[in-house]
């Protein structure tokens, strides 16, 4: 039986298929009016409070967010998103979903994982459907020697197992896009046309001393190979958004493999669309939707509405991209 995470439904990319239905002729606006219709899930969203405009936004068209903590800041913020995730499940259950994430401050001291597993448990009780993993595993922590610690490092065994026998799915967000290990580019006007411009810590053109992107990678691949009892979700299109066929190559070898979206549309929209559309065919049922979007609170009034604003925008070109013909301008960006 598949869980949360597997069963929400995968719906706006079912328009590929009602688009080019050789015994239906729809318009794009109607693939698009059918769109808006049906209920629909946002399985990566970063919401860090409060904020009624984003269950506006549930109404208004249909949706429902998987909220997701990520261990990038250090122990007071997991805490923190891990408990705000749990009063937005409780309070609006129509609205909320949300996956957990185990913090990796003192990783290599003694009785650590002990905590983390404890720590799981609880959120697993707490309606946790899932586990992030972040990219510091892998691009950041060093353990003692100086080796850049890996996914399929034994030491994370342990939790493996345990999202396992809970039947839970690990969200793993490993590595970064292929630019990140090429030059950064930013325009002779100054303009910074790609994130690692911005976030140099992740850039790793020209620095041998640091992990391969290969490397990364292949530690995500060993792990699920050796999990095959527990669900494996690649965030961001498994950080290898560049070809849906090296996708496709792992579905075949690995059915606990899924991937989402979160944020690498673009990436799409730069492959032939054809071999898209056939990729979101063929594995329609281990692609889900996500934005990597959410809302931070604190805003003013002004915030407010245009961040919404900016949310909804970002779904309805998305819509455009998946459910018609159309060109739109997002893909022309680098980043």
């Amino acid at each position: 039986m598949r869980s949360p995470i597997f069963r929400f439904l995968l719906s706006i990319f079912i328009l590929l298929l009602v688009h080019h239905a050789s015994s239906i002729s729809l318009s794009a606006e109607s693939n698009l009016e059918y769109l808006h219709a049906i209920k629909k899930i946002d399985v990566h969203t970063h919401n860090r409070a409060d904020e009624a405009f984003i269950r506006e936004i549930h109404e208004e068209d249909n949706w429902k967010y998987i909220n997701v903590c990520v261990a990038s800041r250090g122990t007071e913020s997991t805490l923190a998103q891990r408990e705000i995730s749990k009063a937005l499940l409780s309070k609006y259950p129509r609205h909320y979903a949300w996956v957990t994430a185990f913090d990796v401050e003192g990783i290599f001291e003694e009785g650590w994982i002990d905590r983390t597993l404890k720590t799981l448990k609880e959120d697993f009780d707490n309606g946790a459907i899932g586990v992030k993993a972040w990219k510091n595993i892998g691009m950041e922590i060093q353990k003692p020697n100086g080796e850049y610690i890996q996914l399929d490092d034994p030491l994370f065994q342990p939790i493996w197992d345990l999202i396992a026998e809970e039947r839970k799915t690990l969200v793993a967000h490993m590595g970064e896009p292929l630019h990140a290990w090429m030059p950064t580019y930013t325009t002779a006007d100054g303009f910074h046309r790609n994130y690692w411009a911005t976030h140099l810590e992740y850039s790793f053109y020209d620095k041998p001393e640091k992990p391969s992107y290969s490397d990364i990678i292949s530690a995500a691949d060993t792990v699920i190979r050796n999990n095959p009892k527990m669900r494996y979700v690649g965030a961001h299109l498994a950080s290898l958004e560049f070809d849906v066929a090296e996708l496709a190559m792992r579905m075949d070898m690995y059915p606990n493999f899924a991937v989402e979206i979160g944020g690498r549309t673009r990436y799409l929209m730069w492959q032939a669309r054809g071999k898209v559309r056939a990729f979101f065919i063929k594995y329609q049922d281990r692609i889900m939707y996500g934005t990597d979007m959410g809302a931070q609170g604190g805003y003013n009034d002004k915030q407010r509405r245009e961040r919404k604003a900016r949310m909804k925008e970002r779904n309805a070109q998305f819509a455009r991209y998946f459910a018609t013909d159309d060109e739109i301008p997002f893909g022309d960006f680098l980043s």
